[in-house]
């Protein structure tokens, strides 16, 4: 999934989130990759769409590397 200049991509239990300009990534997996990505339906259900906001908010920002 492509959303806002980062890909999303799920594969099993883990996540990983890349960000196309920077190049940059994380990489989450088991009970982490499954909070992430309630969090992220919990975000959209409440109105908000920008994927960008989503990680800084909640920090996932901080795991770029």
């Amino acid at each position: 999934m492509v959303i806002g200049g980062y890909s999303l991509e799920k594969l099993f239990d883990s996540i990983t989130v890349k960000h196309y300009e920077s190049g940059w990534s994380f990489f989450i997996q088991g009970d982490d990759a499954q909070t992430f990505l309630d969090e992220w339906q919990k975000w959209q259900d409440a109105g908000y769409s920008n994927f960008s906001h989503f990680l800084s908010t909640h920090e996932y920002d901080t795991l770029f590397q």
